[in-house]
């Protein structure tokens, strides 16, 4: 019995750490369209950065920058709040839709050589949307940010 219990308590320690995604666009169910989803769990926060897990999967087969076939990925994402832009850090790609079978290529990315979050030929492209909604829910992590890292009308938008 006392094996059993342990054995339910790992299994939900694992359950527990895994990501909890938030569907921003698409159906995470359907491998017909175009989904993109967040963990809203920040991997990192700094005053001036935010590091969150990104994920996508696409209606059709797609290539990369360097020309990697893909279906779907899993990434890392750096959320710059003072410029407003998002760049991947990594990237894991998987050639079935929806982030299913095994991942054929890994990639990773530096601020010398960025590849920019912008989610190409998706309508509408939540980009922007993804990128206000990271920088605020940093804000309220980072209290120690002064507001006037913000603009204004970002302010006005959220409330």
């Amino acid at each position: 019995m006392k094996k059993f219990f342990l054995a339910c308590l790992l299994l939900a320690g694992a359950a527990l750490a895994q990501p909890l995604w938030f569907t921003v666009l698409g159906d995470p169910a359907n491998p017909a369209v175009d989904t993109i989803e967040v963990d809203p769990s920040p991997v990192s926060v700094t005053p001036d950065a935010q590091t969150m897990r990104v994920r996508v999967s696409r209606a059709q087969l797609r290539k990369n920058w360097e020309g990697v076939p893909y279906r779907s990925y899993e990434s890392e994402v750096v959320f710059d709040c003072t410029s407003r832009k998002a760049r991947y850090t990594s990237m894991v790609f998987y050639m079935q839709p929806l982030w299913q079978g095994p991942s054929h290529n890994t990639s990773t990315y530096t601020r010398d050589n960025p590849r920019w979050m912008e989610f190409r030929d998706v309508r509408p492209n939540p980009n922007r949307q993804i990128i206000r909604a990271a920088c605020e829910s940093g804000r309220v992590k980072t209290s120690d940010v002064p507001g006037s890292l913000y603009p204004l009308e970002d302010y006005i938008q959220s409330l």
